[in-house]
This record gives C-alpha cells, structure tokens and sequence, in this order.
C-alpha cells in the first residue's frame, strides 16, 4: 500500500472515537452477532485459530460445484449412456450427450460464473455482503441436493429431461458461487493475509479431495452411481458446514472486530469505492490474474487430459486407469496446492511489474505441455514421451500457477485503501474468470494443433 493510503487508514482508525457507530451497530444487532467487541480496546485473539479454519472451509466449499461434478464423469457418462436392447453390442458409440455433455457442462460453469462476478462487482454493494454470503450458500446447497437426490433415480426413459435439469441446476449453482466467492475474497480481503491465504489454498484443496475421491472409487472399482454418490455426498456436507459456519462467525469476536473496528470498516463506511480508481491502482495486478489462469487454461485440461502413458506401460493398470486420474488431477492440484501454501510463507515478488513478467513467462509451459505425449495428433512431434518427463512439467506448470496466484490476490488489495477492498476482490475475481474463459478458447484450438 502507498504511503498516502497508509496515512489514511491510520488517521481513520485514531479518529474513531468522533465517529458514529449507530450504522456499525444496526448491521451487527441481532441474536447472531457479537457486539461487545465495538467498545473493546484491545483486538481479540483467533482462539483455536478457528476463524483461520473456516475460511479454509469456505476456500474449499468456493469451488465444490466445478470439483465434484468434473470429478463425477463416469456417473455422467452412465446416466447418459444408449439404452436401446439394440444397440447393446460390444462396442457401443458414444450418445449425443455423452459426447457433448464436457462441452455443455464448460459452458454452463464458464458464461454464469462470468457474468455474475462482474455483476457483483457493478452492483454487489447494493446487498450486504452477509446476505449475498448466505444467500449464495443456501442456493448451492439446495442445487446439490436436488444434483444429488437424482443419482439412484433410473432417468433411462427422460434422459433428455434430466439433462435439461442437471444444466438448469449447473447454471444456477455456478452463479451462486461467482457471488459466494466475490464476496468471500471481500470479507478475507479485510482481515490479516494469512485469512485470504487460507481462502485460496481451501480452494485448491478441493480440486485435491474430489481428486482422491476419484481415485479411490477407481482402485476399489465402485460402480459410477455409487462413486457419485460418495461424491455428491461429500460435497453435500461440505457445503451446509460453510452454511453453518457461516452463521456462527458472526458470533466470534476476532472475526467482528476485523470486520467492523479494526479494519476501520466504520470510518469508510460513506466514502463511496469508485470503480476508475481502483482499476488505476490494480490493472497490472488484473492483468497479470488474467494472464495466469489464461494461460493455464490454455492447455489444462483441454490439453492435458489426452496425454498418455509412455508405450511401455501399455496394457496396465497405470496407463488405462490411473495415469490421467493421478497426473493430471491429483499431481496438478497437489502442485497448484503447495505453490498457494508457499506463496504464503513467502510473499515475493512485492513488485508489481515483477510478478507481471513472472505470470507471462509461464507461457513457456504451454509449448512444453503440447510436446509430451498428447494422442492423438497428427502435426506436432513428441519430445517429451516418458512420464517422468511430463510429470516435472506438470509440477511446476501448476506450483507456479497457484504460488503467483496467492501473491496477486493479496499484494492486490493490499495496494488501496480498506473501503475498496472489497470491490477490488471482486474486480480480481472477475478478471480471473475472463482469463479462464479465454483460455478456455484457445485450448479448443490448441488441441487441434497437436
């Protein structure tokens, strides 16, 4: 943050005994919510580092729709399968909507999640965050319910109806959770870094749970219904412990002292976060969240899913099971997780211009993830074939994605003062999700280069 901002923020928090609190207390006045801590002196402590573990929680819950319901291919593949007696032969064409439904599922996650985060960042201050918060939560959790209430049902004879309904409860989860995380990264954006370090990891760690979710259900040869179910099980839990969690944090005092006195919440509370000045503070940082996850998407999954096993390994459990599962899953989101956590500890590079050239140097993984062992292809040659090789390739492609990603989203609201932090948040969120759209793009093109 510069001087100026620092100087302000702190003349703010000085003067607070002139200001009028009364707004401060009409927001947090009811039977959930602590008020004690306005008149204490003294900031409170995170006992058991609780609220540090719920916004781990909610990190996870942020990206649980996009997870779990990737994860559950072969479940959609099932419900979607030929179900004609004759058309029941040893080898059976995938159905029109086995063949679409990645491509439809894309399209439902990408274009609500965009349009939402950027609605959230126009006119998001309109609701209170708590509200938007909670509201998306109980949005999501009823989504997933009914995603979920749907596994045992036999949807043989209205496969098309089904479809229609998994899109519609897709659309709307999705657009939940665009708020959800807007809103959420506001809230952390207030607190200490390590709170909105801990949001970022969560998210990460969920990619890594449905992923061993996968692979267990793969190992111990579960049918997809039931793999599903574990699945959707799992995310069903996780998403009503955020929704009570949610409720609960407004009774802990570390948590409303942030929100509402320590951060100097209350003497911001009128001056108005216009959009033009924000974005003169953060368009490098936007850029360079664009560039990354742009990137990334350029050749992940898109490109990754099709790498295979070296030759040698032909014919085992590896190749025709486990290898795309553990490397291109697990490893990716284990690699994408340790770089969130490192970033954490470490927090460099401060400059601006730095981590601009760091996110646009990864471009080199792009290049280098094509030349391993994609199939099919038919224009560009293998210089990667052994799986060790792809492996190392892939560890670092997705360290470095999650180590810049940390350093963006906190050093990036770090740069304005405590009443915009929240819209920058946002702003960051949004530019994150039109990097992934983009990417989204270009991967369909870059498969066809292969």
């Amino acid at each position: 943050m510069d001087d100026t901002g620092s100087i302000n923020n702190d003349q703010s928090i000085e003067n607070e005994e002139d200001i009028d609190f009364s707004e401060d207390r009409e927001l947090v006045t009811n039977d959930s919510c602590s008020t004690k801590v306005l008149d204490s002196p003294e900031e409170p402590v995170d006992k058991y580092r609780l609220v540090y573990f719920l916004f781990y929680l909610f990190g996870v819950t942020s990206l649980v729709p996009w997870n779990f319901l990737i994860t559950a291919n072969d479940y959609w593949m099932y419900k979607f399968r030929d179900v004609e007696p004759h058309n029941l032969t040893v080898y059976v064409r995938k159905t029109q909507f086995q063949a679409e439904f990645t491509s439809y599922l894309n399209v439902a996650t990408a274009i609500p999640n965009l349009i939402f985060l950027i609605l959230n960042s126009l006119y998001g201050h309109w609701v209170s965050v708590r509200s938007r918060l909670l509201g998306s939560l109980i949005i999501v959790t009823l989504c997933f319910v009914v995603t979920t209430s749907f596994v045992m049902v036999d949807t043989d004879d209205w496969q098309g109806t089904f479809f229609i309904i998994t899109m519609f409860t897709v659309v709307v989860m999705t657009a939940a959770s665009a708020v959800f995380i807007a809103g959420l990264m506001g809230i952390s954006s207030k607190l200490p870094q390590k709170y909105m370090t801990a949001v970022i990891s969560g998210q990460s760690l969920g990619g890594i749970i449905a992923a061993v979710a996968q692979i267990i259900s793969l190992a111990f040869k579960i049918s997809p219904q039931h793999s599903a179910l574990i699945y959707f099980c799992i995310a069903d839990f996780m998403v009503i412990a955020s929704l009570i969690s949610y409720v609960f944090l407004y009774k802990i005092d570390f948590f409303t002292f942030h929100i509402l006195r320590g951060s100097g919440m209350a003497a911001n509370r009128h001056r108005e976060a216009y959009l033009t000045i924000i974005v003169k503070k953060i368009w490098v940082y936007a850029f360079s969240i664009f560039a990354i996850f742009g990137i990334s998407m350029c050749v992940y999954p898109a490109v990754t899913v099709l790498v295979e096993s070296h030759p040698v390994t032909s014919g085992t459990d590896w190749n025709n099971i486990f290898f795309v599962p553990v490397v291109n899953y697990l490893i990716f989101n284990c690699g994408d997780y340790s770089g969130r956590m490192a970033a954490g500890f470490l927090m460099k590079p401060t400059n601006q211009w730095v981590l601009a050239g760091a996110s646009i140097l990864r471009i080199i993984g792009v290049p280098m993830l094509m030349l391993c062992n994609a199939q099919p292809r038919k224009h560009l040659p293998v210089l990667f074939p052994w799986d060790y090789e792809y492996i190392l390739i892939m560890i670092v492609f997705a360290f470095t994605n999650g180590y810049l990603t940390n350093i963006v989203m906190v050093h990036s609201t770090r740069v304005v003062e405590m009443h915009e932090r929240e819209k920058t948040s946002s702003i960051i969120a949004t530019m994150l999700s039109v990097g992934l759209t983009a990417g989204a793009a270009v991967g369909m093109l870059l498969v066809r280069l292969l």
